[in-house]
């Protein structure tokens, strides 16, 4: 595991490991949304933006845990179906992350390895790329078997191996603290973006460089730079 308080040396990086919702994708309003029509339909009180943003998390069963839901009246699994119901009747109305293309485009003539690592489903994931014209930009993506949110060490793991990737050399690029425990596990270093599922306040108590934006992001994964978190 990386001691992220040590001078981290980005310029050793070769492959930009890409989080999807919240990183390049800006899905925090469907989310809401699609949540919010499952509360209100219920009677439930609905959930605000600072009440995601604080208790948004993975495994996502312990997000559905805050917002009081009781699986004992009804399963997580049949909660999960319905709020990707909800989510993927809207889903392809979610914008890009401001200067997504621009950013992907610069790193790729840069000469990065782009892979995206995503909580999303693989099918799901594959298609999103495709509408948002993104897919040229990945050397290979890489989303989970189902729609539950158990989170995606697993998949990383696989990923690695199958990609043959050093460790050492990569970087996971997200927006949650999902994302560095993802990094954690399988040994690359990890720069999270406080514009997606987590403030700013939140991934700053993490063990991780933590930027504003892609501007900032590209600033930290310039050539020969070295950053303190």
């Amino acid at each position: 595991m990386i001691n992220m308080n040590k001078l981290q040396n980005f310029s050793s990086i070769e492959t930009i490991l890409w989080d999807w919702n919240g990183t390049l994708l800006d899905d925090v309003d469907i989310c809401l949304t699609a949540m919010n029509k499952m509360l209100s339909d219920r009677k439930m009180a609905i959930i605000s933006r600072d009440f995601y943003y604080a208790n948004f998390t993975f495994p996502v069963i312990r997000y559905y845990e805050a917002m009081g839901w009781d699986f004992t009246k009804e399963s997580f699994s049949d909660i999960s179906l319905e709020f990707m119901s909800n989510y993927d009747a809207i889903f392809n109305s979610s914008p890009l992350q401001k200067n997504t293309f621009e950013t992907l485009d610069y790193f790729k003539k840069q000469g990065y390895k782009q892979i995206v690592v995503s909580a999303l489903e693989h099918t799901r994931l594959i298609e999103s790329l495709s509408i948002h014209d993104l897919d040229h930009f990945f050397d290979a993506a890489y989303g989970i078997e189902n729609i539950l949110g158990g989170g995606k060490i697993h998949l990383a793991k696989k990923m690695i191996e199958e990609q043959k990737l050093i460790p050492e050399r990569a970087c996971m690029i997200g927006d949650t603290e999902h994302d560095l425990e993802v990094a954690q596990a399988i040994g690359t270093q990890c720069i999270l973006i406080a514009h997606g599922h987590h403030k700013i306040e939140r991934l700053q108590q993490l063990d991780a460089k933590v930027v504003n934006n892609f501007t900032e992001l590209k600033e930290v994964l310039k050539k020969g730079s070295n950053f303190k978190v």
